[in-house]
C-alpha cells in the first residue's frame, strides 16, 4: 500500500495577541446552513426509499380565493384570473387584499416582466399591456401552437404546452420570435401549470408532481422536485407561480398556498479554532450526510489562501444526518439523489463552512482546555450482532473555559447513525437529527452559545431507541454529567497531519458486469435492483472512457492538542477502527471520528467483508464505488496508523 504524507509545514501567527504559555487561544462560530426559500424544494440525503423520493416542499395556506382559473407572477405581485377578470395581490402580505386590475376575457395565462404584462388567450394569441394601469390588451404575436401556459424569468418570456414542450421568446425585436428549448431525458406529460424563476423552469402535472429544469444548461433534464406524498404534501395543487423567489400554489378548492421548506431549522456549520504558539487548527462540524474530498479540498484551498492554514489543520467532520439536503453525488440512486443542488452546495454549505472557520479564527481569545469521557448506551452494532462488544459507548467531551470570563464552549463526540425517522412527516423534514437535539439541550442547560458535535466511527452503529429526542436527551445528559465531574487539563503544543492510504482498484471485467446486470434485470420497482443496473452502466462508462478510478484513498487526519489526540478517518468508518486506534495509546486522551474530510463509501473491517454485510459489500454499489476494499483493509490501515505514530 502506498502511504502519502500530505502534511504542509507552514503555519502563521496572528499579530497583536499575548496570552499565558499554559493557555490556548480558542474561538468558536456557527453559521446557519438552512436552504434558502428560493430553492423551492430539495431532496433529502441518506435513504434510497421511498422510491418516489423525499422532498422538502410543504404548502402553507394563506388565503381563500373565489373561482380562480389561473395564477401568474409579476415583479412583486401575484396575478389571478377569475370570471374573465384580472386581479393582483401581494402574496408576501397575508392580509393583502385581492385588487381588481382589469379585463381578462378568454385569457388562460398571464405573467409580468418589469412594468409589462403578457397574456396568452384561448386562441393562442400573445397579448401585452402596461401593468398597474387600466388594462388595455393589444396583440403582439402568437404562441407556438399549442402552448397553453406563460411564465417569465430574467426578462425572458417562456411558453409551455400540456405535453411539457417549452419555447422561449425574444422580445427585443419588432416581432416576437419563439425558439423551442431542448431537454434531455423523458418529457413531462400532462402539464397543468408552468412557472419560472432564477433561470429555472417548473412544471406541475395533473398528478401533483413538480419538475424543475435549468434554462442555462445546454442539455438540461427535468428533475422531480415534489409530489403528493400523503404526509407533508396532501394538497391537490392545480396551478403554480413564483413571485420574489417564493412558490405559490392554488388548490382545486381555491385555497392559495405559499411553499416553504419543511424544517426543524437547526442545520449549521460550526467551527472551533485552537491556537498555541505558532500553530493553529480548526475543527469543523457540518450538518450534512456527507461531503466528498473534492468539495472539502476547495474549502481547504480557500482557507489556505485567506488564512495560510494548511489542509492538515482543517478537520471537517459530517454529522451524517439523513435529513439534510443532498450534498454529494449518488450516481446509482434515483435521479434527485444523483447531483446535489449546486446553489445549496456552494452558496449555502460551502460559504457557511468557510464563514464559520473565518469567524472562529477572528474570535480567538485565551482559554483553558480540558478533556472528560463518559459512556452512553444510545447505540448498538447493527451489522455484527453476534459481537455486541463491537460498540464504543464513549462520549468524549472537550471543555473550553475562556480565561478571566464566566463563559465556556464545548465539543463532544460519540458514534451513532442519525437515522430518525423512516416514517411519517419527520421522514420529509430537514433536521440535524439527534446531534441537533443534543447540542441544543447542552447549550440551554449550560447557558453556552455554541456546542460542537463530532460523529465517531458510527458506520455500523444504529440507535437503540425510537426517536431523535430520546437519543438526543440521553446524549446531552451524559455530556452535562461529564462536565460536572473532574476533567483532565489539556496542555502542550499543537501538531497536525493528513495522511493518505491508497488501495489500488481491481475493476470488474465487462463479463462480470454483464452477468451482474442479468441478475438484476426485469425487477422493475425494486430499488436495489435498479441501483445495481445504474452501477453496471456507470462501470461500463468508466471502462469505455478509460476513466475507471485507479485507487480508493482513505484519509487519516490527526490533530494533537497537547495531551489530547483527535484522529479522523474518511468514509463511513466502522467501530473497529475507533477501538483499534485507542488500543495504540492506552491510557491516553484519544478521540476517534469517522466521516472526516470525505464520505465516499463505507470503511468496513475484515469481519464485515467476510460476512458480506451491507457495510462490507452492498453499500459500495450504493456509493458507486468500482469495487469493495480488500479483506485486509483494517489491518493495513491500522498498521499504517501505528507505524506513522502521529
Amino acid at each position: 500500500m502506498k502511504i502519502k504524507n500530505t502534511l504542509l509545514t507552514f503555519v502563521f501567527l496572528l499579530p497583536g495577541l499575548s496570552y499565558s504559555q499554559t493557555d490556548y487561544l480558542v474561538g468558536t462560530s456557527r453559521v446557519a446552513t438552512e436552504p434558502d426559500q428560493s430553492l423551492i424544494s430539495l431532496h433529502l440525503a441518506g435513504y434510497g426509499a421511498p422510491k418516489a423520493g423525499r422532498f422538502t416542499l410543504q404548502w402553507k395556506d394563506i388565503d381563500a380565493l373565489h373561482n380562480v382559473t389561473s395564477i401568474g407572477s409579476g415583479v412583486d405581485n401575484l396575478y389571478l384570473i377569475s370570471n374573465n377578470e384580472l386581479f393582483w395581490k401581494n402574496p408576501a402580505d397575508n392580509k393583502s387584499a385581492v385588487i381588481r386590475s382589469g379585463a381578462a376575457e378568454n385569457i388562460r395565462s398571464v405573467t409580468g416582466i418589469k412594468n409589462q404584462l403578457y397574456a396568452l388567450n384561448k386562441n393562442g394569441e400573445l397579448l401585452e399591456s402596461k401593468a398597474h394601469r387600466r388594462i388595455q390588451w393589444r396583440k403582439i404575436g402568437s404562441a407556438d401552437n399549442p402552448a397553453t401556459h406563460l411564465a417569465s424569468s430574467n426578462g425572458k418570456l417562456f411558453a409551455a404546452n400540456n405535453e411539457g414542450s417549452i419555447w422561449s421568446a425574444d422580445l427585443s425585436g419588432d416581432r416576437v420570435e419563439w425558439i423551442k428549448l431542448e431537454f434531455t431525458g423523458s418529457p413531462v406529460s400532462n402539464t397543468v401549470s408552468f412557472a419560472a424563476s432564477n433561470r429555472k423552469l417548473y412544471l406541475l402535472t395533473g398528478e401533483g408532481e413538480i419538475y424543475q429544469a435549468e434554462i442555462r444548461k445546454k442539455k438540461s433534464a427535468w428533475l422531480k422536485l415534489a409530489y403528493r406524498n400523503g404526509e407533508t404534501i396532501k394538497e391537490d395543487i392545480r396551478d403554480i407561480a413564483i413571485v420574489n423567489d417564493r412558490i405559490y400554489g392554488v388548490s382545486r378548492e381555491n385555497v392559495l398556498y405559499r411553499g416553504e421548506h419543511r424544517s426543524d431549522g437547526n442545520l449549521t456549520a460550526r467551527a472551533m479554532a485552537i491556537k498555541k504558539d505558532a500553530q493553529t487548527v480548526v475543527i469543523v462540524n457540518a450538518d450534512v450526510c456527507g461531503l466528498n474530498d473534492t468539495f472539502t479540498g476547495l474549502i481547504k484551498k480557500e482557507i489556505y489562501l485567506k488564512h495560510q492554514l494548511p489542509p492538515s489543520a482543517i478537520f471537517i467532520n459530517s454529522t451524517h444526518t439523513h435529513f439534510a439536503p443532498v450534498t454529494q453525488k449518488w450516481l446509482t440512486w434515483q435521479e434527485p439523489n444523483q447531483m446535489p443542488d449546486s446553489t445549496y452546495l456552494y452558496s449555502t454549505v460551502k460559504t457557511g463552512i468557510i464563514d464559520a472557520i473565518g469567524n472562529a479564527l477572528k474570535n480567538m481569545v485565551p482559554a483553558e482546555l480540558s478533556f472528560g469521557r463518559g459512556t452512553t448506551d444510545i447505540g448498538y452494532n447493527r451489522s455484527l450482532k453476534d459481537h455486541p462488544e463491537l460498540y464504543d459507548p464513549a462520549v468524549d467531551v472537550i471543555r473550553v473555559n475562556y480565561t478571566g470570563t464566566n463563559t465556556e464552549s464545548y465539543l463532544f463526540l460519540t458514534a451513532c447513525h442519525p437515522v430518525f425517522s423512516t416514517a411519517g412527516t419527520l421522514h420529509y423534514t430537514i433536521s440535524a437529527n439527534y446531534p441537533g437535539v443534543a447540542r441544543k439541550l447542552v447549550e440551554e442547560r449550560t447557558r453556552t452559545s455554541n456546542a460542537l458535535f463530532l460523529q465517531g466511527t458510527a458506520g455500523d452503529v444504529n440507535p437503540k431507541d425510537n426517536g431523535e429526542y430520546i437519543t438526543g436527551e440521553k446524549l446531552a445528559n451524559e455530556v452535562i454529567a461529564v462536565l460536572g465531574r473532574p476533567m483532565t487539563k489539556i496542555i502542550g503544543p499543537i501538531t497536525c497531519f493528513l495522511d493518505t492510504i491508497n488501495f489500488p482498484v481491481t475493476p470488474w471485467s465487462k463479463a462480470e458486469i454483464n452477468a451482474y446486470r442479468a441478475d438484476n434485470t426485469g425487477k422493475t420497482g425494486d430499488v436495489y435492483a435498479e441501483k445495481n443496473l445504474k452501477w453496471c452502466d456507470l462501470m461500463v462508462k468508466y471502462l469505455n472512457e478509460g476513466t475507471m478510478p485507479k485507487s480508493m484513498p482513505v484519509y487519516v487526519n490527526t490533530i494533537n492538542i497537547g495531551n489530547w489526540k483527535l484522529v479522523g478517518f474518511s468514509r463511513e468508518t466502522t467501530t473497529g477502527y475507533g477501538l483499534g486506534v485507542k488500543n495504540f495509546w492506552p491510557g491516553k486522551l484519544v478521540s476517534v471520528a469517522g466521516y472526516t474530510n470525505d464520505v465516499s463509501s463505507y470503511l468496513p473491517t475484515h469481519m464485515h467483508i467476510e460476512a458480506g454485510t451491507y457495510e462490507g459489500k452492498d453499500s459500495f454499489f450504493w456509493y458507486g464505488m468500482p469495487n469493495i476494499f480488500p479483506r485486509n483493509v483494517d489491518e493495513t490501515i491500522l498498521n499504517s496508523v501505528k507505524a506513522l505514530g502521529r
